[in-house]
């Protein structure tokens, strides 16, 4: 019994040595200064709650801090429709005539005038 103690005393009192860099990676493993746990890509330096996200890349840079209900990779507050994925800004899926403005220019027709982004989202860029 006497041998058990020690050695349930030994374990407890124990320390392990981490290093600086063992701790960091450990704790900001992309070293971007968000915490594992709280950062939605430990692996992506440019990826982390309230980075600066670009709309329609199809990359939630900001992990998710933004609204999009429809998962278009359009903000809420700036798309035409946040609830029809296939409604955002300058968005290719417009239909002359299907009363829906899908590319958000304010009108239902196929855009006449040239979009600042490229109209379509790309597939995840994040990496």
């Amino acid at each position: 019994m006497r041998h058990l103690s020690m050695l349930l005393a030994a374990l407890l009192c124990s320390c392990a040595y981490v290093n600086k860099t063992e701790f960091e990676a450990a704790w900001d493993a992309d070293g971007d200064g968000w915490p594992v746990g709280e950062d939605c890509d430990d692996a992506e330096p440019s990826i982390y709650p309230y980075a600066p996200d670009r709309a329609g890349d199809g990359c939630d840079a900001d992990c998710g801090t933004q609204p999009d209900a429809d998962g278009d990779d359009y903000p809420d507050d700036g798309d035409c429709g946040p609830n029809d994925p296939s409604a955002y800004p300058c968005s290719a899926d417009e239909v002359l005539g299907d009363g829906v403005d899908s590319d958000c220019d304010g009108a239902d027709g196929v855009r006449v005038a040239p979009c600042d982004d490229d109209p379509t989202p790309s597939p995840n860029t994040c990496r």
